[in-house]
C-alpha cells in the first residue's frame, strides 16, 4: 500500500478529511503544509484538496465577479490534476478524489463533455470496489458527488436516461447510511442528487419512459428519509435551492398522485410503521398505507407551497397554487369515487378526506387573489359534505366574478384568461341546478330559476360565431370554445329549473307555461348538433315533464328511446378534445336506467290501466342485471323479484351485490320500485295477493338500509382535519366577497350543514324484518280502489293521501273529455328527437287534454356496458399554434393571445355521481321518511284487505319511528323552527311526519266508519302541517257530509254554542254548525289546489267541486269536475313524484 504514515501525518490527513466534509475550506491549506512536511508522498492528496478549495472558493462568489480571470486560474489546475491523478497508484482514494475533483473542474468551467469523460465510466462498479475497503468520510462524499456531476453533466447534453443511471448509481451507499450520520458535504451533495433525481423520476414528465414506478417511489423515499432528518433544518444555496426542494415534493406527489388515479401496482414502504397492519391486511392495509404515503408528501408539500409564495398583485395569479389545488381536488374525486372504501381511508372516511380537501381550499385561498378556480373548486367539495350554505355562498361569489369579468371583457373585447372560461361557467351553473332541485325544496327551486335566468343571460352575452377578415381579404368563422356539451347541459339545467319549479309555483295559470318552456330547453339540449342527444339524465327529465302535461304517449316513447341501445355510449373514448372524468361503475347504465323503468311502470298504468305491461317493466328493472345474485349479492339470489313471496331475514349477506354500491337515492329508488310493484299486484291480482308481499318490502328495506344492531358508526375525522379555526371570520368571508359572517346563521339549524365531529351515521330506527301476522281470508277483491301513496312530492308533499272507493274512477277519455277546439297556436319549434319521438305541444289550458292512442309497450332489452379501460386523452383541438392560423381583422399589430386552459371536463356516462356526506341527523330524517312511507303503505293495504288489527299496528310502528326521531331533532334543537324545516336531503319535517302519522290514523278510522273520530285525526294533521293534501281532503269530505246531514254534527259542540247564542240569532246554531263545516271545506280545498302538493291531486279538485256545488256555485263545479277528468284519464297507479326522490334531477 506504500510508505506507512507517522502518527502526525495520520491525525493531519485526518484533519483534512473533517475539513473537506465540513466545508471549512479555509482550513484546507494549511492543512495541506503540515501534510506535506510529515507526508510527502500524499501528493495527489494535497493537490486535489487544494484544488477543491479553489474551486469551493469560485463557486461561491456572485456570478458578475467571478471573472474570465479566476476561470483562468482553475483551468490551470486541470494539468497537474490529470498527472497526479495517472501517477498516483499506492492510494486508490486519493486517486478517486482526484478523479471527481477533476470532473468537478469541468463541471464548473461549464464544459458537461469533458466532465463526462473525466468521470469514471461505470460508476456502480468503482462504488462497490470502494464500499469493499474501508473508505474514509470524504472519499464517501466524493461517491455522492461524482454521481451528482456526472447525472447532471449528462442532462445538461441531452443523455437524460443516462444520467437517471448514474443517479441511481449511488442509491444503495445512501440506502445504507444513516442520514443523521452524514457530514454536512455529504448532505449538501445527497441534496443535490436526490433532488434531480426526483425531478426525473416525476412519472407525469416526459422523463417516466426511462424509469419506473418502483424505482422512481425508491428514490423518493430516500428523499423522504433524508428530508425527516436532515433537510427541514438545513438550508443551502438560498431561495433556490428552497424552490427546488419543493419542486422535488412536487414531483413526488405527482406521482403518487398517477400512480393513484392510472391504478398503477403501488408497492408499500418496506420499513414503514405498522400502525395500520394491526387493523387490517391484504387489499386494504396497502391502500391504508398509500394514503398515508400520500397525505404525508401531501402536507409537507402545501407546507413549503404556502411558506414560500407571497400574496400576489390583483393583475397576477400564482399559478402553482392554483394547479396544487387542482391536483389536489382530482385526488379528492379518486378517493371518494367507487373504486375506494371508506375502509380504505382509515378513520373518518370519505368525509374526512373531504373536510382535509377544504382546509387545503381555504389554505390556498390565503395565497390568490378571487380566484375563480379555488371558488368553484370550493363549492364543489362543500356540496359533496352537505354544507349547502356554505357552498352557494362561493358560487354566489363565483358568479359575481364571473360576471364582472364578462361585462369587462364586453368592453374592452379581450377576455380574462385567469378567469374560468364558458364551458367551465356553464357546467358548474348546471351542477348548480342540479343540486339545488335534486337535494332542496321550494325555496331552493326558487333559487335554481334564478341561476338559470343567469345562464339565458350569458348565453345571449356569447357570441357563438366571430367573422373575421384575414390579411388575404377572405372571410372566415371561427368558433369560440363552447363546447357543444356544455351548452346542452345548460340547456338542459335551465329545463330542470323549470320542471321543479313548475310543481312549486303558486300561480296556477302560470303553471303550463312554464312546463312548455321546461320541454322546450330540454329538447334543446337532446338537439344531435350538441352531441347528447342520448343522454339518460335529459332524457328522463323529459319523460318526465311529458308526464305531468299529461302527454302519456309521448312519455313512453321517450322512455322507449331512453331504454334502447342508442343510449349506450363507449364511455372511455374522448369526444372532441372533451375530458370524461369521473369512474366508470359496475352496471352504472343500468343503475341510472332503475327509475326510467319504474317511470315506464307508471307510464303504461296511467295509459288505460296496461297493469300488466306496467308490472313487467318493474320486473325489468331488477332483470337487466342479470342473474339476481349480481344485484342482492349471492346469498339472495332471487328473494326480491316479486313473483317469490315469501319471508327473508336480510342479515348476514356475505356476498355483496350491486344494491351494496349504491347511493341512499338510489337505495330509496328500488324501494318505490318494490312499492309499485305491490300497489300493481293489488290491481291485477287482488289486494289479498299483495298484503302478502308486505314482508317482503320490510325484508327488502333491511336489506337496503340494514339493521340498527348490525350498523356501525363511522368514527369522527382526526382532529387535524377539521375545518380552520378561522373559517368563520377570516378567510371565508374574504373568499366570499365580505357578505357577512358564515357564523351568522343559526349553526343548530343549518340543515345542509355538517361537521368532523359530527360524524355521520347509518343508524335506523329498530325495524322488524317481517310484518305483523296476516290472516287471509275469503275477500272480494274486485270492490277494492287505487291506493295512492305519496312518498314524497319534492318537500310538501304527503305520505298516506288515498283515493275514496265511492269517488274518482278510471273513465273513458272519448266519454268524458270536455269538448274544446284545438289551440290553433303551433308549437314551439324544437329539435326533434331520434325515432320520431313526439315534440309534444304547446302551454294547454288546464280544461283541455289532448286524446292519446293506447298502444301496447315492449320493453326494450337493456344490457350492461362496462367499458372501464383508461385511454390516453387526445390533444385539445384549440391548443393550437397562435401562427398556424391568420390573424382576425383589426389585430394585426396586437394578436389575440391563444387560450391555453383544458377544456371542462365533462361526466363519464357510466359514472354514478355520489351523495352529499349529510349529518347525521339529515342522515336519519331520510331513512326515517322512508321506513314511514312504507308502514303507511302497509297500512293502507291491510285497511283494504280488512284486515283492520295488522293496520292499526302498522301505524303504530310509524307513530312510534315518528315519535323517536321527534326527541333526536329535540336533541339537537328543540325551537319549533327546528321541527317544521325538512332541510335539505330530500326528507320530511318533523311536523309533516306527524301530519302523515295522524292522516292514515283519519283513514283507517274512515274505513270502520268512525267519522268524528277520524275528523280528529285529520284536524290533528292539519295542525302540524297545514298542507297536509290528505288531510284536508279527508277533513273536508267529513265537514261536506256534515253540511249535508249525511252524519250528524258533534253534540257536545251544539249544545255550547246554544247557550252562547241570543234571542236575536235567526239561524239556528245547528244550521250555523253545518254552514260553517262547508264554508270551512271550501277555504281548505281553494287554498290546497293552489299549493305544490295539490294542483294536480284529482281528490282535492273532487273535493273542491262538492264544495262549489254545495256553494250552488255550479259553474266553477264544472270546471272543477272537468279538472278532475282530465287529471284521472292521465293518473298513474302511484304519483309521479314516486319514481325517485330527486325530482327531475337524477
Amino acid at each position: 500500500m506504500g510508505i506507512a504514515e507517522s502518527d502526525k501525518a495520520l491525525r493531519y490527513i485526518s484533519q483534512l478529511d473533517d475539513a473537506r466534509c465540513a466545508g471549512r475550506w479555509q482550513d484546507v491549506p494549511e492543512l495541506c503544509r503540515k501534510i506535506e512536511k510529515h507526508a510527502p508522498h500524499r501528493r495527489c492528496l494535497t493537490l486535489t484538496a487544494r484544488s477543491e478549495a479553489q474551486i469551493a472558493a469560485h463557486s461561491t462568489q456572485r456570478p458578475s465577479t467571478a471573472s474570465s480571470t479566476a476561470s483562468s486560474a482553475l483551468a490551470k489546475l486541470i494539468p497537474s490534476l490529470q498527472s497526479a491523478q495517472e501517477e498516483e497508484s499506492d492510494w486508490v482514494q486519493d486517486a478517486f478524489q482526484a478523479t471527481v475533483c477533476l470532473g468537478w473542474l469541468h463541471y464548473v468551467l461549464e464544459e458537461p463533455g469533458l466532465a463526462i469523460a473525466s468521470l469514471p465510466g461505470d460508476l456502480k462498479t468503482v462504488f462497490s470496489q470502494l464500499q469493499e475497503t474501508s473508505a474514509s468520510s470524504w472519499t464517501r462524499v466524493c461517491m455522492v458527488k461524482g454521481a451528482f456531476l456526472k447525472g447532471s453533466s449528462q442532462e445538461k447534453t441531452g443523455l437524460t436516461e443516462n444520467a437517471i443511471q448514474s443517479y441511481r448509481s449511488v442509491l444503495s451507499l445512501l440506502s445504507s447510511t444513516q442520514p443523521t450520520a452524514g457530514t454536512p458535504q455529504f448532505k449538501l451533495w445527497t441534496e443535490h442528487l436526490l433532488v434531480r433525481l426526483c425531478h426525473l423520476s416525476d412519472q407525469t414528465a416526459d422523463t417516466r419512459e426511462y424509469i419506473g414506478p418502483s424505482e422512481a417511489l425508491q428514490a423518493f423515499r430516500l428523499w423522504a428519509t433524508y428530508w425527516d432528518n436532515t433537510a427541514k433544518t438545513h438550508s443551502t444555496e438560498g431561495a433556490n435551492a428552497a424552490r427546488q426542494r419543493r419542486f422535488a415534493w412536487k414531483a413526488y406527489y405527482d406521482t403518487l398522485s398517477d400512480i393513484l388515479r392510472r391504478g398503477l401496482p403501488y408497492e408499500p414502504e418496506p420499513t414503514i410503521s405498522n400502525e395500520y397492519s394491526e387493523k387490517s391486511s391484504g387489499h386494504t392495509n396497502t391502500r391504508l398505507r398509500q394514503r398515508a404515503e400520500l397525505k404525508k408528501v401531501e402536507t409537507i408539500y402545501e407546507s413549503l407551497l404556502l411558506k414560500e409564495t407571497e400574496f400576489p398583485k390583483a393583475s397576477d395569479t400564482n399559478h402553482e397554487i392554483v394547479s396544487w389545488a387542482d391536483s389536489v381536488m382530482d385526488n379528492w374525486r379518486f378517493l371518494c369515487g367507487a373504486a375506494w372504501s371508506n375502509a380504505d381511508l382509515g378513520a373518518g372516511g370519505k368525509e374526512a378526506v373531504g373536510r382535509g380537501v377544504l382546509d387545503i381550499l381555504y389554505r390556498a385561498a390565503t395565497k390568490t387573489f378571487h380566484s375563480t378556480q379555488l371558488l368553484r373548486n370550493l363549492f364543489t367539495v362543500h356540496a359533496s359534505l352537505a354544507d349547502f350554505d356554505l357552498a352557494f355562498k362561493a358560487y354566489d361569489a363565483y358568479v359575481e366574478i364571473i360576471t364582472r369579468g364578462k361585462d369587462r371583457a364586453e368592453k374592452t373585447g379581450e377576455e380574462d384568461v385567469a378567469v374560468d372560461d364558458d364551458n367551465t361557467v356553464l357546467m358548474i351553473s348546471a351542477e348548480a341546478i342540479r343540486l339545488l332541485c335534486r337535494y332542496g325544496s321550494m325555496k331552493e327551486a326558487e333559487k335554481a330559476v334564478q341561476i338559470g335566468h343567469q345562464i339565458e343571460k350569458w348565453l345571449e352575452q356569447s357570441e357563438h360565431i366571430v367573422s373575421s377578415t384575414s390579411e388575404a381579404g377572405s372571410a372566415r368563422s371561427t368558433k369560440i370554445p363552447v363546447e357543444p356539451r356544455a351548452l346542452a347541459m345548460a340547456y338542459a339545467a335551465i329545463g330542470i329549473s323549470q320542471a321543479q319549479w313548475a310543481r312549486f309555483t303558486y300561480e296556477a295559470d302560470a303553471r303550463a307555461g312554464i312546463q312548455a318552456k321546461a320541454e322546450l330547453y330540454l329538447r334543446r339540449s337532446l338537439d344531435p348538433n350538441l352531441k347528447e342527444s342520448n343522454n339518460i339524465e335529459v332524457l328522463y327529465a323529459l319523460a318526465l315533464v311529458l308526464a305531468e302535461k299529461r302527454e302519456i304517449q309521448a312519455a313512453i316513447k321517450v322512455v322507449k328511446h331512453t331504454l334502447s341501445d342508442e343510449t349506450k355510449q363507449k364511455t372511455s373514448e374522448t369526444i372532441d378534445g372533451a375530458i370524461l372524468v369521473g369512474q366508470a361503475v359496475d352496471f352504472g347504465r343500468e343503475r341510472k336506467l332503475i327509475p326510467v323503468w319504474h317511470l315506464l311502470a307508471l307510464l303504461l298504468s296511467a295509459r288505460e290501466g296496461d297493469f300488466g305491461a306496467a308490472q313487467k317493466s318493474c320486473e325489468a328493472a331488477f332483470e337487466q342485471f342479470g342473474d339476481p345474485s349480481v344485484l342482492f349479492g349471492k346469498d339472495d339470489d332471487s328473494s326480491y323479484r316479486s313473483e317469490h313471496l315469501k319471508d327473508i331475514d336480510g342479515n348476514n349477506h356475505t356476498n355483496s351485490g350491486i344494491i351494496d354500491q349504491m347511493e341512499s337515492f338510489e337505495k330509496i329508488g328500488v324501494l318505490q320500485v318494490k312499492m309499485t310493484q305491490l300497489s300493481l299486484l293489488e290491481e291485477i291480482d287482488g289486494v289479498s295477493t299483495a298484503v302478502d308481499g308486505c314482508d317482503e318490502l320490510l325484508a327488502l328495506h333491511a336489506r337496503l338500509f340494514g339493521d340498527t344492531s348490525a350498523e356501525t358508526v363511522v368514527p369522527p375525522p382526526a382532529e387535524t382535519l377539521m375545518p380552520p379555526k378561522t373559517a368563520g371570520g377570516g378567510i371565508r368571508n374574504s373568499i366570499f366577497r365580505g357578505r357577512g359572517s358564515v357564523r351568522g346563521a343559526p349553526n343548530a339549524n343549518q340543515a345542509g350543514s355538517s361537521t368532523a365531529g359530527n360524524s355521520r351515521s347509518s343508524i335506523v330506527a329498530p325495524q322488524p324484518t317481517a310484518a305483523p301476522a296476516i290472516q287471509i281470508t275469503d275477500e272480494d277483491s274486485n270492490n277494492h280502489h287505487l291506493h295512492l301513496l305519496h312518498h314524497h312530492k319534492n318537500s310538501d308533499s304527503q305520505s298516506g293521501v288515498q283515493r275514496s272507493p265511492s269517488k274518482l274512477r278510471k273513465r273513458s277519455a272519448n266519454s268524458l273529455r270536455k269538448k274544446s277546439p284545438v289551440d290553433s297556436e303551433p308549437a314551439p319549434e324544437v329539435p326533434q328527437l331520434p325515432e320520431g319521438i313526439s315534440n309534444g305541444t304547446a302551454a294547454q289550458n288546464s280544461g283541455v287534454a289532448q286524446d292519446h292512442a293506447r298502444q301496447r309497450s315492449a320493453s326494450g332489452s337493456v344490457h350492461r356496458s362496462l367499458d372501464n379501460s383508461d385511454r390516453p386523452l387526445r390533444s385539445i383541438p384549440h391548443n393550437m399554434s397562435p401562427n398556424s392560423q391568420p390573424p382576425p381583422s383589426g389585430y394585426t399589430q396586437h394578436p389575440l393571445k391563444q387560450d391555453t386552459r383544458l377544456p371542462m371536463p365533462f361526466w363519464n356516462a357510466e359514472h354514478i355521481l355520489s351523495d352529499p356526506y349529510f349529518s347525521r341527523i339529515q342522515s336519519r330524517r331520510q331513512k326515517i321518511t322512508l321506513l314511514v312511507s312504507i308502514w303507511i303503505f302497509i297500512s293502507g293495504l291491510y285497511s283494504r284487505a280488512g284486515m283492520l288489527g295488522e293496520a292499526q299496528d302498522a301505524t303504530k310502528e310509524a307513530f312510534k319511528l315518528v315519535e323517536t326521531f321527534e326527541s333526536e331533532v329535540a336533541q339537537e334543537s328543540s325551537t319549533s323552527k327546528a321541527f317544521a324545516e325538512q332541510g335539505w336531503g330530500g326528507g320530511k319535517s318533523v311536523e309533516e311526519l306527524w301530519g302523515d302519522v295522524y292522516a292514515a290514523r283519519g283513514q283507517l278510522l274512515l274505513s270502520q266508519e268512525s267519522k268524528h273520530e277520524a275528523r280528529v285525526e285529520f284536524e290533528r294533521a292539519v295542525l302540524h302541517f297545514p298542507s297536509h293534501a290528505g288531510a284536508i281532503v279527508g277533513l273536508s269530505d267529513i265537514l261536506l257530509d256534515m253540511y249535508c246531514e249525511m252524519i250528524p254534527l258533534d253534540s257536545s259542540k251544539i249544545a255550547r254554542q246554544t247557550n252562547k247564542s241570543g234571542a236575536e240569532d235567526q239561524l239556528s246554531p245547528p244550521v250555523l254548525s253545518r254552514l260553517a263545516a262547508r264554508d270551512r271545506a271550501y277555504g281548505l280545498l281553494s287554498s290546497l289546489t293552489k299549493l305544490s302538493t295539490g294542483w294536480d291531486y284529482s281528490e282535492a279538485w273532487y273535493a273542491l267541486a262538492r264544495a262549489y256545488e254545495e256553494s250552488e256555485e255550479m259553474e266553477k263545479a264544472k270546471k272543477a269536475l272537468w279538472w278532475v277528468v282530465e287529471l284521472e284519464d292521465a293518473h298513474p297507479i302511484r304519483d309521479w313524484d314516486n319514481v325517485t326522490l330527486g325530482g327531475f334531477a337524477m
